[in-house]
């Protein structure tokens, strides 16, 4: 039986904020609203966790959770140093273990290893977020690792890793993880032409207070309006939800959430987004200009006076000289003019 999109909409988890980059926002709020329906198919308010590969923002969307981190490298975030494609932990140690876009940046071959671990470790649930190779993906990607290095002089770091493996394929993913024993559903994740058109502007506004206070705004802007409208194809990411032990139909309405909520929040326009964001360049521009020529000014204030300055002090050492040589006339040279002639000697 359909659930009502009322209902469905008020069960979606409350937002702990909208102050986060837009595609991190994108992917992790995906995870909240999906573990949280997994929450409540398995009757449980409380699940044991793991993420691999994890940075602070899953804690911070699921803190009602037990979340345990694992990541190659040791730091404070990370519960577990370990590799992915051999987690230290028994099967069946997790009710959910998921990674938010890691795949991409595992080398080709150690993948199949990767999502086998995460199979093994989970009792309940796999979900794994993240780009996935399409050609308007692959193009899209291409297209922003040119524009930055351009602008930048530098490759973004992630994105050269994105390229240097490739993204994964889905269905193959999908086939290892249903040919494990597993089954899935899939829903497409933030929209990509948007999504490219959102970092290029990250990556245009001027990297100043004004350029970054500007661009916090806009992306404040983008997850209010278009967080649900973004759930469609083409799709830069995919949330890949994988069930054991036939756990799926609990969780499938999790693909009617997303569908209602396109639907009720619409399509909005986003033209407004990039007319403001025209609006607020130019006006970062003229400001920039106006702050080239204050300082020109500002030079040019500094230069005469130097110069003044400078006029001012060879025309007092010319007065100086000046004055010496008239002593020296009036001392030397007048009193010699002064003195009388000897005479003539006769002849």
């Amino acid at each position: 039986m359909r659930v009502e999109s009322s209902e469905l909409l008020l069960s979606a988890p409350h937002l702990p904020g909208l102050d986060h980059p837009f595609d991190r926002f994108q992917r992790h709020r995906d995870v909240q609203i999906v573990v949280t329906r997994m929450a409540a198919a398995l009757g449980r308010a409380r699940l044991r966790v793991l993420d691999v590969g994890g940075v602070e923002l899953t804690q911070q969307f699921i803190p009602e959770h037990d979340i345990v981190v694992t990541n190659l490298t040791c730091d404070p975030l990370s519960s577990v140093q370990s590799s992915g494609a051999a987690l230290p932990f028994a099967d069946q140690s997790f009710d959910v273990v998921l990674t938010v876009d890691t795949l991409e940046h595992i080398p080709p071959a150690d993948r199949e290893d990767f999502l086998a671990e995460m199979v093994r470790v989970a009792k309940h649930f796999v979900l794994i977020t993240g780009p996935f190779a399409s050609p308007i993906n692959d193009e899209a990607e291409r297209l922003l690792d040119d524009y930055i290095y351009t602008t930048t002089g530098q490759h973004h770091y992630f994105l050269a890793e994105h390229l240097k493996f490739g993204l994964p394929v889905l269905h193959t993913t999908v086939a290892q993880l249903e040919g494990s024993g597993c089954q899935s559903i899939i829903v497409p994740s933030g929209y990509t032409p948007r999504w490219l058109t959102m970092m290029l502007l990250r990556f245009t506004l001027p990297d100043t207070e004004y350029g970054r206070r500007t661009n916090a705004w806009l992306e404040k802007v983008y997850n209010h309006q278009f967080y649900w409208a973004d759930h469609c194809e083409p799709s830069y990411r995919q949330i890949v939800v994988a069930a054991k032990q036939g756990d799926i139909g609990a969780v499938q309405d999790v693909v009617d959430l997303f569908a209602e909520g396109k639907t009720a929040f619409g399509e909005p326009e986003f033209d407004h987004l990039l007319a403001l964001w025209q609006a607020t360049s130019v006006r970062q521009a003229l400001a920039d200009y106006e702050q080239i020529i204050a300082n020109l000014q500002a030079q040019h204030t500094q230069m005469e006076a130097r110069i003044s300055g400078l006029e001012s002090g060879y025309f007092m050492r010319t007065m100086a000289k000046l004055h010496s040589l008239r002593q020296w006339v009036r001392d030397a040279v007048i009193p010699t003019l002064r003195e009388p002639s000897p005479p003539e000697a006769h002849r």
